[in-house]
């Protein structure tokens, strides 16, 4: 890291062991970590099926973890040259498929430009004045040993060397330079040659230990960590001093893993004094691996153990962390914490805990802090402003972020592209696509370019409008300015056209994905695909895709199997679902509840109730466990073939079992109860049920409805009202045609016009049902009122609708009243066709009305009929 000070080469106290110089490490070792688990494994096991369809998939037993407290883990710390012992043992040169890493330090020349002393800047100036790390070492080569590989160890003796002669200048830079180089070279798994060359060639020079302290601080800041711990470890057997710097350094490499808890007992086993940095680094790796909680305990026990520096850092990462996890009021309570300590708030600091404050959607208290911190002369940058903008957005208060971008503006911050995507998608998830895309010209017009984050938003969000066409512009322009399309992109663009049918345009998406050779199609990608097949019912290619796919990406996923067996299940294609049942079960995938669910339901759909009680059956002796969904569906099979009393032997073993009804399984239940007429029991269920919803209600009511019983059905809308639901446009229209079909029309217009006048949403079919039941009454002109009233509430009226008003009119013997039907189907754009015209003529001649035949002649030929 950056902020890591130098090494530190004063005196260190002696190890309280030390081992001979060429000692062999222990053979083995086990190394204990903090937070360690025990796993219990199960095993799985696969039963015969009743149907040659249900095959036992077994559950494995989840870990268990044990914590033990902090300080009590790891008594007494264990030896770093015991940490690692395969390392003992790596071969001098990594293996020929790992990559070499690259040094991210500068050469030997560049550190010597970058420090104070005059010499040093003289030969930063003229390359030729400094030593070359070249040569080779005297001597021959051991036994063994090839030329080669002898020449090699012999140049980096050579570098070695110069090292030592570099510390003896006290040229610090420029020898940690040169050491670097030396690691970057050799890459990982190096440590072995190159302690072996330290030690064979430059044990009896004066601070040898410095050097090697060096080589570890340099395995560790280019995060080769198993070489640094080698090289420590290494030191450790020989009694060598490590500076904190290392240490710091090795800690940062292993933040992320237990091992850095370890290094840190290690520190304070032998001595040494943590710096400033130490704490912050492991608190820092704790929030980076989730352990909020351990990384607070150990802050907690550091300052209650006196060892505790206080940095800035440390308490920017714990209030980060925190407010990540949406715990705002612990993160303010390290701000006054900081103060305390007498450590100023930064930048950083305000940001995150603005941040944290959107995240929760305390938005007036993020304004205030923000306005504070700006009074009291803090420049913060546009990421603050970002998080703020974003908070307005997940709360739909897109209107308010002009005056944030206009408050940035006057702080002198100009918005970035961040901040134009955020509000785009604030637009975009309000339903204003065009103003999303009006902000995107803008943008071009300013000379900035889009990215595909920018664009992945718009291209989604005119899918949701059905834009298609708007959709290609935009892929055009992707394409002019040559922006490649990431994985996101792709898979809005494949899910977008799946779900408005274009099949076909989604495989061409899917096949430009795969020859782009920088992505890959996902199991989401394909599952859109399949989803959109089953939806047209394209079972025959959905088979064939799914079979390529298994071929060549996803072989072992049972989800896309799962599409398809449900796509043939609903059709009531049993046999094939059964048989690609059986190919899962071959190909040694575990079939899930979900697989079951859908063949269960093709055997429901399929009308053979008895077969698809043997596979319920089935299911239970398997290790697969029903759901609700399971239960509900063979109960609706049930109660749709009148077998109610079965249904309710269903419904309370469901229940013994521990499986809680949803509202879906109670309106099954209310619904097989009210085809029997056994309403006393539907209410009953309905009275001890939890969570009603209005489709629940409805199927009350249309039970009712059906038994034409107005009262009751009134009855249960008014409850549903006292329990605060809101009825449905579903609810009404039971209501108003109950109404109509005992012939109590007046009743029916009075509610639905008091249903208008509330501004309750309503449904064509509410209209349509009081227009025909006026027709059918005799009350021709209350129904051409009603239909005036359907075309001003924006409904769109169809030939059906004024074909049933004209017939009935005629049958009640109005034809002159039926005829003024006409007019108004043409001011809406629908043409009667030759029935219709055909009805009207004959019930004017019946009615003896035979002034309106040229009338109605002259209209048909201007209807080109």
């Amino acid at each position: 890291p950056l902020w890591l000070s130098p090494p530190q080469l004063k005196g260190f106290k002696p190890r309280p062991h030390a081992a001979a110089a060429g000692d062999p490490p222990p053979s083995s070792h086990v190394v204990r970590r903090r937070g360690s688990s025990a796993e219990a494994h199960g095993s799985s096991t696969r039963g015969k099926p009743e149907l040659d369809a249900l095959h036992t998939v077994a559950r494995g037993a989840r870990p268990r973890h044990e914590t033990l407290p902090l300080r009590m883990r790891f008594r007494p710390p264990i030896p770093l040259r015991l940490l690692l012992p395969q390392l003992w043992r790596r071969p001098s040169l990594p293996p020929a498929h790992l990559p070499r890493p690259i040094s991210s330090y500068p050469s030997a020349a560049a550190v010597a430009a970058a420090t104070d002393s005059e010499e040093d800047a003289v030969v930063a100036r003229d390359p030729r004045l400094a030593p070359h790390f070249v040569g080779g070492a005297g001597g021959s080569p051991r036994f063994g040993e090839n030329k080669t590989e002898f020449e090699r160890k012999a140049s980096i003796a050579a570098r070695f060397k110069l090292c030592y002669e570099l510390l003896r200048q006290r040229r610090w830079r420029e020898m940690r330079g040169g050491l670097a180089q030396i690691v970057s070279e050799q890459g990982s798994g190096s440590a072995a040659t190159l302690c072996d060359i330290l030690w064979s060639e430059f044990r009896e020079y004066d601070s040898s230990g410095v050097v090697w302290d060096a080589l570890a601080n340099s395995y560790a800041r280019t995060k080769m960590v198993h070489d640094a711990l080698y090289v420590l470890s290494k030191m450790n057997s020989l009694n060598m001093q490590i500076s904190v710097s290392t240490y710091d350094s090795l800690l940062y490499g292993l933040r992320k893993t237990d091992v850095a808890l370890e290094l840190f007992d290690e520190m304070e086993a032998y001595g040494i004094s943590h710096s400033e940095y130490s704490h912050s680094i492991l608190i820092d790796g704790l929030c980076k691996q989730n352990k909020v909680g351990e990384a607070l305990s150990f802050l907690q026990e550091a300052r209650e153990g006196g060892t505790f520096r206080p940095l800035g850092m440390s308490f920017n990462t714990l209030m980060s962390a925190l407010c990540n996890w949406g715990f705002i009021q612990p993160a303010k309570s390290f701000l006054c914490l900081m103060l305390k300590y007498g450590l100023n708030p930064n930048r950083y600091t305000y940001s995150t805990l603005i941040h944290g404050l959107c995240k929760v959607g305390s938005l007036d208290e993020a304004v205030d802090l923000l306005e504070r911190v700006t009074k009291e002369g803090m420049k913060l940058e546009t990421v603050t402003y970002n998080s703020l903008i974003n908070g307005y957005r997940l709360l739909g208060l897109t209107r308010e972020i002009p005056k944030i971008i206009q408050f940035m503006r006057y702080q002198g911050i100009e918005p970035d592209l961040v901040t134009y995507t955020i509000l785009i998608a604030g637009h975009c998830e309000g339903g204003d696509v065009e103003e999303g895309m009006k902000i995107r010209k803008d943008i071009l017009d300013k000379g900035l370019q889009l990215n595909i984050v920018t664009y992945s938003v718009l291209l989604n969000a005119l899918f949701k409008k059905g834009l298609v066409y708007e959709v290609e512009n935009l892929l055009g322009e992707i394409y002019s300015i040559g922006l490649d399309m990431d994985v996101i992109a792709y898979s809005i663009l494949i899910h977008g056209y799946c779900k408005l049918g274009e099949i076909e345009r989604a495989l061409e998406v899917c096949d430009a994905m795969c020859c782009s050779q920088k992505v890959v199609p996902t199991s989401l990608n394909h599952l859109s695909i399949l989803l959109g097949l089953c939806k047209k019912g394209l079972l025959v290619e959905a088979r064939w895709y799914l079979e390529n796919v298994a071929s060549r990406y996803q072989p072992g996923d049972v989800i896309l199997y799962n599409v398809v067996i449900d796509g043939y299940a609903k059709v009531g294609d049993i046999g094939n679902a059964v048989r690609l049942y059986d190919q899962i079960v071959v190909a040694g995938m575990n079939p899930t509840i979900i697989t079951c669910n859908s063949l269960l339901y093709g055997y429901c759909k399929f009308g053979d109730l008895h077969a698809a009680e043997s596979y319920f059956r089935a299911i239970e002796i398997s290790n697969l466990v029903p759901t609700t969904v399971t239960y509900t569906t063979f109960m609706d099979a049930l109660s749709e073939a009148g077998k109610v009393d079965t249904m309710l032997s269903f419904f309370y073993e469901m229940v013994e079992k521990g499986i809680k009804p949803n509202a879906v399984t109670y309106s099954v239940v209310i619904k097989g109860l009210c085809k029997q007429l056994r309403f006393r029991d539907a209410i009953h269920f309905l009275d001890n049920m939890d969570g009603a919803d209005p489709i629940t209600y409805n199927t009350l009511i249309q039970g009712f409805c059906e038994a034409q019983d107005i009262q009751m059905a009134f009855c249960i809308h008014d409850r549903m009202l006292c329990c605060g639901l809101v009825p449905t446009p579903v609810t009404y229209n039971l209501l108003i045609n109950v109404l109509c079909l005992k012939g109590k029309v007046f009743q029916a217009e009075m509610l639905l016009e008091s249903l208008r006048e509330k501004g309750i949403e309503l449904r064509k079919f509410a209209y349509t049902t009081v227009i025909k039941a006026q027709c059918a009454k005799g009350m021709p002109y209350d129904a051409i009122s009603l239909v005036g009233k359907l075309i001003d509430d924006g409904f769109e009226a169809s030939i059906e609708d004024f074909s049933a008003a004209i017939n009935r009119l005629c049958k009640r013997k109005f034809p002159k009243e039926a005829v003024m039907f006409i007019p108004i189907m043409l001011s809406v754009g629908v043409f009667p066709d030759m029935q219709v015209y055909f009805v009207l003529a004959r019930a004017l001649r019946k009615s003896n009305m035979l002034c309106y035949i040229p009338i109605l002649h002259a209209l048909s030929v201007k209807t080109g009929i």
